[in-house]
This record gives structure tokens, sequence and C-alpha cells, in this order.
């Protein structure tokens, strides 16, 4: 196929002129004008978009960092394990407190809610209209058996079935099978269709006398108030769903409607559960004397109008032969670090063995420096300076990222304080650089570290706050307010300090509180009012250390942030540059064509004069 070239019109036109290409002419000098300034401000602009592109990818890197250092907060450094999982389980609370053993569970009883059963609903259309008063407390567990028994018993008091001398359903036994008196409309009557057996406790709701059976007064179980109770009264009013949910509403307690009948006949019962364990969680209800709305008489009274199902506990357990309780089915203060989650009760004994895991820890230390490898490796290649003339990293020249790369060198060599009076380095954990900079495990030095100072690999991940004593205890929640070291606590003999710091003492349960507005948040709990001195240990583990370094690449008000906003600007006020260059450029070429065009045109003119003067001469000559 034949190329078929565009003529140049205005060269075309002036070959009566100058004869130059004036379009050939009119280009290289725009081009000679123009292109210098586009070629500076282009360069320019990719620099600056590479270099947000680099930003964008150090975020990445960052972010995959920062997650892969808080992921290390959570490895578990020892193995926990349980001989009955079924009965007890054990989980680490604080690992800076493990220590390999071995801890005996035994004699388990499960913390309990207390559950109160409202039978007898028939209609749950059917129009409620009560008020009821709440408290909660305790219930006594034993009922206390007076000194004689006998065979009558009063209407309203309390009894336990000693003995019952008929064998067998009698005709007429009126206590054969307990009963609903139908001249009872509240529903207390001692018997509901179940035999009676000794041991069984009633309330009696009609005097009698039984020669058959031998009855004994009890107490009724006592209800104690816990500290800071305040009744809670409540109008209840309109239908049985309705009033369910007007006690769901009460906090302490949750009511579920459920349906108790099996013979076809649709009945339900309200049934109340506190919300949380233990024997001081347990209530009592008041209604004026309404019998269905009332925990009147024993608990264990199980009559037509309420039943107590289950009465609220503590769980009680022994920990190597020693009796505790606890308000809670899991418990984290009676075995240092540990977690107890009571599942059942039992008898048997349940071993706790606590044993630190060399496997878990290499592990973790091994994804410790994949992460800081990955993360200096980015950061080398964003940073490249090719000496050899080649391509450089976006942010090679970059001050910003310059100085994080070195702070991200600091933060792996310094030291780890606050972990006891030695300072502890990576290089004792086994992580060291080899000649090309990356980081690498030295198992030899691993393997001694472990051996000789296990708890060294603790500050890899968990921060710490402890004491050299015993009977010091520390609050958490700000410790972050003082700055990572050991500190000595200790009067001296005008003021309290921590390190050089003031303190100010206040009585506290017995004993001291510390506190300093220099590091808010922080207190330092004594049971002495006047201890000797010791050490207080504020460690900021090095996941923690990387996390908040990360923070400073990330955060939106971070110096990174600043400087991609900065080559933002720059990048927009290129291209703002660019376009006017642009612009120029088709002016000035407008300008020159038609400049060049008048020279040519006038050029042309001139030309035809002179030829036609040039011919009248020799015209003249050819005369002569």
């Amino acid at each position: 196929m034949v190329e078929v070239t565009k003529p140049d019109y205005l060269s075309l036109v002036n070959q009566g002129g100058s004869g130059f290409n004036i379009s050939e002419l009119v280009t290289a000098m725009v081009a000679s004008e123009i292109e210098p300034k586009k070629a500076l401000h282009t360069d320019k602009k990719t620099k600056s978009d590479n270099a947000i592109s680099g930003i964008g990818l150090l975020n990445s890197q960052s972010f995959l960092t920062q997650t892969a250092f808080n992921t290390r907060q959570n490895d578990n450094y020892f193995s926990i394990t349980s001989s009955d999982a079924s009965a007890v389980e054990f989980s680490s609370s604080d690992e800076m407190k493990l220590e390999a053993s071995q801890v005996e569970i035994s004699n388990v009883q499960l913390a309990k809610k207390m559950v109160f059963e409202l039978p007898g609903f028939t209609d749950l259309e059917a129009n409620i209209n009560q008020s009821i008063a709440i408290d909660f407390g305790s219930w006594s567990q034993t009922s206390t058996a007076a000194a004689s028994s006998t065979n009558s018993v009063e209407a309203g008091k309390t009894y336990k079935v000693i003995t019952r001398n008929v064998v067998g359903v009698s005709d007429g036994d009126p206590f054969d099978e307990y009963t609903r008196d139908p001249n009872d409309p509240d529903g207390t009557a001692a018997f509901h269709g179940t035999p009676i057996e000794v041991g069984d406790i009633f309330r009696a709701s009609q005097a009698f006398t039984n020669a058959d059976y031998t009855f004994q007064e009890v107490d009724a179980h006592a209800f104690t108030e816990k500290s800071g109770n305040s009744t809670v009264n409540v109008t209840l009013s309109g239908t049985v769903e309705n009033v369910v949910t007007q006690l769901n509403a009460v906090s302490g307690i949750s009511a579920k409607l459920v349906k108790t009948s099996s013979d076809g006949t649709d009945t339900y019962s309200i049934v109340l559960t506190s919300e949380e364990t233990g024997l001081n969680n347990g209530f009592q209800i008041s209604s004026g004397g309404v019998a269905r709305w009332e925990t009147t008489g024993a608990p264990s009274t199980n009559t037509e109008s309420n039943r107590f199902a289950q009465l609220s506990r503590d769980a009680s357990l022994e920990v190597n032969s020693v009796s505790v309780s606890r308000s809670s089915n899991s418990i984290d203060d009676i075995i240092d670090g540990i977690t107890v989650d009571l599942k059942a009760d039992t008898t048997s004994s349940v071993q706790l063995d606590v044993a630190r895991s060399s496997s878990n820890v290499q592990s973790s230390v091994e994804y410790v420096i994949v992460a800081l490898n990955e993360f200096k490796s980015e950061l080398e290649r964003l940073t490249l300076i090719d000496i050899e003339g080649g391509e450089n990293g976006p942010l090679a020249m970059d001050p910003t990222v310059t100085r994080l790369k070195s702070d991200f060198k600091k933060l792996v060599f310094e030291p780890l304080q606050g972990y006891g009076n030695n300072d502890i380095y990576l290089s004792q954990l086994g992580i060291k650089t080899n000649d090309s900079g990356e980081y690498y495990l030295d198992e030899t030095v691993f393997n001694k570290t472990l051996d000789e100072t296990p708890e060294y690999f603790n500050a890899l991940k968990d921060n710490n706050f402890t004491s050299s004593s015993s009977t010091v205890t520390l609050a958490k929640s700000q410790f972050t307010s003082i700055p990572p070291g050991s500190y000595t606590v200790a009067n001296d003999g005008t003021d309290w300090k921590i390190g050089s710091v003031l303190l100010t003492r206040t009585d506290h349960n017995g004993g001291s509180k510390f506190t300093t507005s220099a590091f808010p948040g922080a207190a330092i709990y004594t049971a002495e009012t006047n201890p000797a001195s010791f050490e207080v240990y504020v460690g900021k583990s090095f996941s923690e250390k990387i996390s908040e370094f990360m923070d400073t690449i990330l955060g939106s008000n971070s110096s990174l942030s600043a400087a991609e906003t900065a080559y933002t600007a720059t990048s927009s006020d290129l291209s703002e540059r660019l376009e006017a260059l642009e612009e120029r450029e088709a002016l000035i070429t407008t300008r020159y064509t038609t400049q060049f065009g008048a020279m040519e045109q006038e050029m042309t003119q001139f030309n035809s004069t002179k030829t036609l003067l040039e011919n009248f001469i020799e015209a003249w000559k050819k005369q002569d």
C-alpha cells in the first residue's frame, strides 16, 4: 500500500517567497521554547506520582507488619492442659505470671443462678394487674430442724417429713399423694400430685394430724439483702406475655415463658432467672401477700403457686486441698496467670499441667523475624539509590522516609526495659543480622536463653507492670503513661517517690494507694500503710513498640501522611502547569504561523515585482 503524504500547503503557496518549509520552522521554534519546560514538569510530576505510589506501598506493608506483630501478642509460650476438660478447663490470663507447675483441683461445685418458677398460667390473654417488689441478695442454703418431732402440723409453717409408717396407698389417706386443695385458690396447699417421701419439706396450707407420719418443724430459708441493694418496684399489667416483657426489663433477672403441659392442655410457667451466678445474686419477690407472686416460705417448697427451682450459690472447689469459693464459674485470681473455667460438678481430682513450650516460643520468634525482614525489604526497595545509574526507588530521596528507615533500625537494636533490672536485647533472644543485613535466628543463642532465662522471651509480646513485692498490686489501665524502666518506690523521710517523681499516698482498704499527676491513671496499691521500699517494673513489649512505630506511618497526622499531601499538591500543580504549556504551545504555534505566513506573502509580492522589473529590463535590452 502506497503511503500518501499530506502536502504542506503553506510551503507550497510560498514557492514564490523565501522557499523555506514554514511548518517545520514553526514546529522547531515552538519546540525549542516549550519542550524543555514540558520535559522538566513531566519529569517532576512522574517522580511525585511515583512517590505517592511508593507511600501507598509503604502504608500497605506497614499495616501488614503491624497486624503480624499484633497477632504475635496472642502467642502462647506455654502448654496448659487439663486431665479432665469436661469438668475443668484452664487457659492463660497473664503469661507474665506463668511458671511451669502442676495444680490439683478437686471437689468442684458449680456456681449457679437462682431460678424461680411461677406456674399454672392457662390463659395467655388473661389480664394481669399486680405490683411486686424485687430485692437482690442471698438465700440461706440449709434449713435448721427444730428439736422435736410431731404428728401434727400447723397451717403456714414449714415441715420436714421424718418418717412414714404407711406402706403403699390407702384409700382415704390424704397424705398418700400430694393433692391440691380445690378450696385453696392461692395454690398454697402442701401437696401436688406426687407421692410424699421421707425427707420432703413442705409448707402446710392447713392444720392437720396424722399418726402415720412424723413431721419436724424447720426454719424457712432466710433471705439476706446484699450490700447496696435497692428495691425494684414493678407494676405488672396486661397479658402474660406482656408481663414477661416487663419482667425482662428489670436489671438483674431474666424472664421466659415456658409451656409445661404434656397432656394436650396448654399450661405455662413464667420462669425467672438471675442474670449472674453467685450466692449474692439471688432475689426475693414480695407482692403484698399474693402467694402466686411471692418467694414466701422455704425455697425447697414446691406448690402449685410458686416453686424455687434452683437457689443461687457460689462456686466451690479445692486447690491443692485449699478450699476456695467464688461467685463465677470463670475464675482468674486463684492461680497466677491462669483462668479456671468450671464446667461440671465433680468429686474427682483434675490435674492442671503448665509447661513452657520451646516449639511455641521458637515459632513465635521465627514469625517475628519474617515480619521484620518483609518490612525491611520493602523499605530498602522503596529507598534504593542505584549507584550504577539505574532507576532509583520512588522514595529514594524522601527525607521523611529516610528518617523512618533510621528510626526502624534503631528500634530493632535498642534494649527492652522494664522486665526486671536487666535490659533485654533482641540479639539475646537469637534475633541477629547476617552480612547482607537480613534478620535470622541464631539457634545456639536462642536455646541458651531459653534454658537460662526463658522469661526474657515474654518481652517480645507481653507488656509488663509488676513489682518486686508480693503485697503490691498495680493498676495497668494507663501503664503507658509511665516510660518503660525499673523504678524504686520509697519514702525519703519526707515524701513518697517513684524514682524521682513525687507520689501522693492515701489510705485504701487498710493499706495505701499511690498516685501521681505525672503518670495519669496509674495507681499502686499496697497492703501496708507504710511499706518498705519496693521496685516497680514497667515494660513495653517489642510487639507493642513495633505497632506504635507503624502508627507513626499509618496515622492521618503522621509525617508520612504530610509528605503524601505535599506530593499530591505538587503533582496537581504540575498537571496545571503542563495544561498551561499545552495551551501556550497552541497559541504561539498559531502566532508564528500567522507571522511567517504574512512575511511569505510580502516576500512573494516582492519577488513578483522583482521578476516583473527584470522582465522589463530584459525587454529594454532587446529593443536596443
